[in-house]
């Protein structure tokens, strides 16, 4: 082990200790926004819906294995629940978000107030239906910082 790698390790383990860093750790991981957005638009669906919905940023498909992957990643931490449908033939795999996952919304629709606030971008059509601007309301910056404004000068 050199150096470098040692400087890595200790990087992700304070990483790994920092609540803020986890959901951006996770998100940061590609397709999963869409994955999950998908989720709180159509909240059930089978694999292939997510490979027909689900389009990138250059209107790219998601390829099967990384939506396994994907699919696999938040199951492991309890974002998606993964529900086998054997009564059907084929058998058929259906995911729905936790409540854990849900809570997704509140971030995506603060980083939503974000976009319109700072990146200059209102209503625009989104090649994905996935996508995080089609899936949740925005919430208002100013208005929060307000309401977080308040609540600390209450103390």
């Amino acid at each position: 082990m050199n150096e470098n790698d040692l400087r890595d390790e200790t990087i992700d383990q304070e990483v790994d200790e920092c609540a803020a860093m986890l959901p951006m750790k996770l998100l940061g991981k590609k397709w999963i926004a869409y994955i999950i957005c998908g989720l709180l638009l159509n909240t059930k669906m089978f694999f292939s819906d997510f490979q027909s919905e689900i389009l990138g940023i250059q209107g790219e498909k998601i390829s099967a294995r990384v939506l396994s992957e994907g699919l696999s990643l938040l199951e492991e931490n309890e974002i998606v629940k993964r529900e086998v449908l054997s009564d059907k033939i084929p058998v058929r795999v259906q995911y729905t978000l936790t409540k854990k996952g849900e809570d997704f919304s509140v971030i995506f629709a603060v980083l939503k107030g974000w976009g319109i606030k700072w990146g200059g971008i209102e209503q625009k059509k989104c090649r994905s239906f996935s996508c995080i601007h089609n899936s949740v309301a925005m919430i208002d910056l100013d208005k929060a910082r307000e309401l977080f404004q308040w609540h600390y000068n209450s103390k």
